[in-house]
């Protein structure tokens, strides 16, 4: 798996501690689109390095379909979060079980 791609963010707010996970396969994540098709994903502030701005998520077949930033400006704050894999939300998911 390419760690570069991200594959991690939260739901509707940059400040949310609803993680998402992006699917790898194109038949998964045409399922999450439907799923999700009116709740908006972001980089999360929560995670070391996440600049808040908003995702999309990239359908591909030469690679794993990612996350990735929505539009091309953003407003000139760097991204620098480190680790883009699915590891790197489990802290979320603890939260989200811990509260169940």
């Amino acid at each position: 798996m390419d760690r570069r791609l991200i594959q991690t963010a939260v739901f509707g707010s940059p400040d949310s501690d609803e993680p998402a996970l992006c699917p790898e396969t194109v038949e998964e994540l045409d399922v999450f689109r439907s799923e999700h098709e009116d709740v908006p994903i972001w980089y999360g502030t929560k995670f070391e390095g996440g600049c808040g701005r908003r995702l999309t998520t990239r359908r591909c077949t030469d690679k794993i379909c990612h996350f990735a930033h929505y539009g091309s400006g953003g407003d000139g704050r760097p991204c620098g979060r480190k680790e883009h894999g699915k590891d790197s939300v489990n802290h979320l998911f603890a939260k989200a079980h811990l509260a169940a």
